[in-house]
C-alpha cells in the first residue's frame, strides 16, 4: 500500500507544482474575500474527486471556511484532524503578484505560508483516494480564510473539530533544514494608551508638560526591558501614535506591543508586569491603561507531541529525507489545536523561507517529499490508533 501511494505521488509531481502555480497566483489577502474565496474554489475543484463531504461555514467579513471530511467520519467517534489556510499577508494591489521557478526554487506571494502546505495537504487526501482508503480513515481537513490575522472567523470551528480529534497536522511550512514544530509560543497583542493634557509648546515652562509622548516614551523603555533571553520571553513594540503637531503638547500617544512566550506562566508575568508600567506614571498629569487585542496559548513541547514527532521521524527516515524537531516562536493555528489537549505537529508544508517577504521561497523538490511524508505518516498514524486506540511511540 505505501509503494502504491508513493507511486501516485511521484506521477503527480507536476500536477503537484501546477496546483501551486494556480493558487499562488490567485491573490487572497486576509481581508480580501473573493480572493479568499476565489482560492477555496479551486480547493473545491481539485477534492471534487474525492467524494468527500463538504461543509461551508459562511463568513460575512472574511472568506469561508471549508471543512471536508471523509466517509468514515460518519460511523467513527474521532477523526485525524488536518488544517491549512488559504490567506496570506500580500494585499491585492502588491507588487509581489506573480509566481517563478527556477532549477531549485518556486517564488511567490503565498508560496511557503501557506500555499505550499495547502497543496501537500490536498495530494495527501488524493493519494488516500486513489487507494480507496478514505472508506476506512476517518479525516477532516479545515482551510480557513483568516489565519494571518489571529483566526478570528475560524478559531471556533477549528476547536469544535480538534475536540473530537486523535491529534491534529498543520501544513505550515517547514524549516530550512526539514524542522516541523512540535511547540510554538504562546502569543499576547496590547494597545498601550496615554493621556496628556494638550497645550501650546511655547508656554510649557510656565503651564507645565503633561506630555503623553513623553510619557510614553518611559514606557517603551520599560515594556522593552521585559525582554529575556534566559527564560525565551520576547516583547516588542512595534508600532506607536501620538501627537497633533510640533508645537502642542500632545493629548494622546499610544503603542502597540507583541508578546512571545513559552508558557502560560510567563505569559502571565508578562502581563503583569504591563499593567504594572500601564499603571505608574513617570510624567505628571499623565494616565496609562492596557487593552488586550489579541492572545494565543503556547503550544507546549508535550510527550505526546513529541510522540506524535517519531512517527513523522520514522518515515522520513525511511524516504530519506531530513527532518527535525523545533520549538517555534510565530503562533498558527496549532496553537489552537494544543489548546483542546491533544497532539499536534506544525510545520508539515514543503520547506521555505522568507515568507511575509516579496523574497518568499519553497524548495521545489519538498514539495514531493512532503507530500511523501504527510501522506505515509498518516497512514501509519492511523493504522496505530486502529490497533491501540492511544499514542504511543512506533515500534
Amino acid at each position: 500500500m505505501k509503494e502504491q501511494l508513493l507511486r501516485y505521488l511521484e506521477a503527480t509531481r507536476t500536477e503537484q507544482l501546477q496546483l501551486l502555480e494556480k493558487l499562488v497566483l490567485q491573490s487572497s489577502h486576509s481581508m480580501d474575500k473573493i480572493g479568499v474565496d476565489r482560492v477555496g474554489a479551486m480547493i473545491r475543484e481539485e477534492l471534487f474527486p474525492c467524494d468527500l463531504q463538504l461543509s461551508v461555514d459562511h463568513q460575512d467579513e472574511y472568506g469561508d471556511n471549508l471543512v471536508f471530511s471523509s466517509a468514515a467520519c460518519a460511523s467513527l467517534p474521532a477523526h485525524l484532524l488536518l488544517v491549512g489556510h488559504m490567506d496570506t499577508v500580500f494585499p491585492r494591489d502588491s507588487s509581489f503578484n506573480f509566481y517563478r521557478e527556477d532549477h531549485i526554487k518556486a517564488y511567490g506571494p503565498g508560496v511557503c505560508d501557506m500555499k505550499g502546505g495547502l497543496v501537500t495537504a490536498i495530494f495527501l487526501v488524493k493519494a488516500l483516494h486513489s487507494c480507496r482508503l478514505l472508506k476506512n480513515i476517518p479525516l477532516v481537513f479545515i482551510c480557513n480564510s483568516d489565519e494571518e490575522i489571529g483566526s478570528p472567523g475560524s478559531t471556533a470551528l477549528i476547536t469544535r473539530h480538534a475536540r473530537r480529534s486523535l491529534c491534529g497536522l498543520v501544513f505550515e511550512c517547514g524549516g530550512t533544514e526539514g524542522e516541523v514544530a512540535t511547540g510554538r509560543k504562546g502569543k499576547a497583542g496590547f494597545k498601550l494608551h496615554i493621556l496628556g493634557k494638550s497645550g501650546h509648546a511655547a508656554f510649557s515652562q510656565k503651564t507645565g508638560k503633561s506630555s503623553a509622548i513623553l510619557e510614553l516614551a518611559h514606557k517603551v523603555i520599560e515594556v522593552e526591558k521585559l525582554n529575556n533571553p534566559r527564560k525565551n520571553i520576547v516583547v516588542n513594540v512595534g508600532r506607536i501614535s501620538g501627537g497633533a503637531a510640533a508645537n502642542v503638547i500632545a493629548e494622546n500617544a499610544s503603542a502597540e506591543i507583541d508578546i512571545r512566550f513559552v508558557t502560560d506562566d510567563d505569559g502571565q508575568f508578562c502581563l503583569k508586569s504591563l499593567q504594572a508600567i500601564a499603571s505608574q506614571s513617570t510624567v505628571s498629569g499623565t494616565t496609562g491603561s492596557l487593552v488586550p487585542t489579541n492572545s494565543r496559548l503556547p503550544m507546549m513541547q508535550t510527550d505526546d507531541n513529541l510522540t506524535l514527532y517519531y512517527f513523522f521521524k520514522k518515515s522520513a527516515e525511511q524516504l530519506g529525507i531530513p527532518i527535525k524537531s523545533e520549538l517555534r516562536s510565530g503562533v498558527s493555528d496549532a496553537n489552537t489545536i494544543a489548546a483542546c489537549g491533544i497532539p499536534v505537529i506544525d510545520g508539515l508544508g514543503p520547506i521555505g523561507a522568507l515568507d511575509h517577504s516579496e523574497n518568499e521561497y519553497i524548495l521545489k523538490d519538498s514539495l514531493l517529499q512532503r507530500c511523501k511524508l504527510a501522506t505515509l505518516t498518516t497512514l501509519e498514524i492511523w493504522h496505530h490508533f486502529s490497533r491501540t486506540n492511544v499514542l504511543t511511540e512506533p515500534s
